[in-house]
């Protein structure tokens, strides 16, 4: 069974923020944005970032998952 400390949880958190934010950030330039080019950089940027957060909470499932109570 796999352990993570309070801290990597904790940092964790923090990285699920930081993509969440990032997802808000570009989903919003590419909402408001005229330019069709910029718009497609923006959503490509936005869904890298959700990407990562997908990424990050799965793997936060999966620890989850195995953790015995």
């Amino acid at each position: 069974m796999i352990q993570i400390t309070e801290m990597e949880l904790l940092q964790t958190g923090e990285q699920l923020r930081s993509e969440a934010l990032a997802i808000a950030k570009y989903t919003t330039c590419a909402q408001q944005t005229t330019d069709p080019k910029l718009q497609q950089i923006y959503s490509t940027i936005a869904d890298r970032h959700r990407g990562h957060y997908e990424t990050i909470l799965r793997s936060v499932q999966n620890l989850a998952g195995q953790r015995q109570f």
